[in-house]
């Protein structure tokens, strides 16, 4: 299946200089998302890899599509001069944190309105900044690229949603390669119109439930997909409502990724169905200015759920504007890791913020993936806790930036601050506690991070955390001197043996003392010996 034509020839953004006001960073860059709901600017640093570093965002909720997308298809004047001041505000932002290049575009508010082009001449005239018009396909292609660059999208069909206010994208991919892109006119703003009353009544939202189904219709429906990924602010705000209807607390960690499931959704459906509109904007998750179309697109994102054919949904706080930076920065898809290597890529990149240790981490998550699957028939555990065990490896030590003393407890707090997007927040709390608990202290429901887990969750911390003590001890001198590591397993022993042409007898020592939580844990009486030597 190939890609929709767009309706003009791809085009680079336009970029511009920005006189600066402040002491400029090198190559720091500005990208601006003109939205149907938001007008939303990412402040960023470029990397030498490619990438880049977030370091301020921008958000007022203007609300563009209020007017645009109404019978009137006209900016209102309150939404052109809340527009100009909102984009003059972000431009002198701009400016004072020393942006040398920035880049922006508008969406679909801005595209339908009669008046759309009058607007962007008066932002051009009073501010400098120059706004280009995005296609839907266009606006697609950039979504894709902002998720493609953090999220692995795995080898089978994948869908990715942006329910925006005026339009919903719909990017359809295969073991992470683009299949197809289509923007259908399909928004929150669009949709609040056709509900009646407050709260809107059970037959206007039948009505507006079939017309959504009509509309999705048209999309190139995949076979049932392994994975669908939702961006927008209409995902997170059914993210955020879904814990705060469950009572759950928000997530605490920074992480880009956090999972809805369906039955979640349908409930927050079923709550936004029965609540009028001035108690909606009542509820912590909801902005005030999305209080009116939150129902409405929650409906549009159910239903792009049951097309895509997927009982959860990971909501990315990857969009069009992280896209546009990526447009800025010039990096290449082709530059972009493999589906399957983005997390260790993110994991990699941030251990080697400890470059002293770095070498330390890969020895020991070597040895730790190993013991792991020869110790499978003890612990029963599968390929995702195994890479979990490599990404806490990876890290365990990281808390030496901070100082060595409590660096375990240091790690935690790094790796739960982390700038890992390709991961769920449960996964990095996983990862965290399993990097503090590789010495000292062990996993206690006495400790109130511990204590807050799930149960599969501290089940995973508890039989992870002695994997990572014994291989963090076989690189004791942070030497790299073990090679290889085998063990036979009879009965309730296991016997390790530890491949070194050189003297390991700190490793040796240390491994005996760690080997005791494995003991406990598995219930195992552990022998570890240097090469061939005879058994006693």
């Amino acid at each position: 299946m190939s890609p929709p034509k767009s309706s003009s020839p791809r085009q680079s953004l336009p970029v511009q200089a920005l006189p600066s006001e402040a002491p400029t960073t090198p190559g720091r860059i500005a990208a601006i998302d003109v939205g149907s709901n938001s007008i939303h600017m990412v402040i960023a640093d470029p990397d030498a890899a490619g990438g880049f570093r977030v370091v301020d965002r921008e958000k007022e909720m203007v609300r563009l599509g209020r007017s645009a997308l109404s019978k009137h298809r006209r900016l209102s004047k309150k939404a052109v001069r809340d527009g100009l001041e909102a984009l003059a505000r972000m431009t002198t932002l701009a400016r004072l944190r020393g942006v040398t290049r920035t880049a922006a575009v508008a969406t679909s508010a801005v595209r339908e309105a009669e008046n759309g082009q009058d607007f962007l001449d008066q932002v051009r005239a009073r501010s400098g900044l120059e706004v280009r018009l995005l296609s839907g396909e266009d606006e697609g292609r950039l979504i894709y690229r902002a998720v493609r660059e953090a999220v692995d999208l795995g080898q089978g069909h994948t869908v990715v949603a942006d329910i925006g206010g005026g339009s919903t994208e719909w990017i359809h991919t295969v073991g992470g390669a683009l299949e197809a892109v289509v923007s259908l006119r399909l928004g929150s703003l669009r949709c609040a119109a056709d509900l009646k009353g407050s709260p809107p009544s059970a037959k206007s939202v039948r009505k507006l439930n079939k017309a959504i189904a009509q509309r999705l219709d048209a999309l190139p429906a995949p076979p049932a997909c392994d994975l669908m990924v939702a961006t927008s602010g209409t995902a997170a705000c059914c993210a955020d409502l879904a814990d705060h209807f469950a009572g759950r607390n928000p997530p605490t960690t920074p992480s880009g990724l956090r999972e809805l499931r369906i039955k979640d959704l349908d409930r927050v459906i079923e709550r936004l169905a029965v609540i009028p509109q001035e108690k909606i904007v009542l509820l912590p998750p909801v902005a005030p200015q999305r209080s009116g179309s939150i129902f409405p697109g929650a409906l549009i994102l159910r239903r792009v759920a049951a097309l895509a054919k997927v009982d959860r949904i990971q909501v990315s706080d990857r969009a069009l504007r992280e896209g546009i930076v990526l447009d800025l920065v010039g990096r290449s898809l082709d530059e972009l890791p493999e589906p399957g290597q983005i997390r260790a890529e993110q994991i990699d990149s941030f251990s080697q913020r400890a470059p002293a240790i770095y070498e330390h981490h890969r020895t020991t998550a070597r040895l730790a993936a190993r013991l792991f699957d020869l110790t499978v028939s003890v612990h029963g555990l599968g390929p995702r806790e195994r890479e979990w065990l490599e990404y806490a490896a990876m890290l365990h030590d990281i808390g030496y930036l901070v100082g060595y003393r409590r660096h375990h407890k240091h790690s935690y707090y790094l790796i739960t601050s982390a700038p890992l997007d390709a991961f769920d927040p449960r996964e990095i709390a996983v990862i965290a506690h399993v990097a503090r608990y590789h010495r000292r202290a062990t996993p206690s429901k006495k400790h109130p991070t511990f204590a807050a887990l799930k149960g599969w969750q501290q089940t995973s911390v508890r039989k992870l955390a002695p994997l990572l003590r014994i291989a963090d001890a076989l690189d004791r001198s942070h030497a790299q001197r073990v090679e290889n590591l085998y063990c036979s397993i009879r009965k309730k022993k296991v016997v390790m043996e530890v491949i070194s042409s050189l003297d390991i007898d700190l490793e040796l020592r240390s491994t005996r003392e760690r080997a005791r939580l494995f003991n406990k844990v598995f219930g195992c009486k552990v022998k570890v010996r240097q090469g061939l030597e005879p058994v006693d």
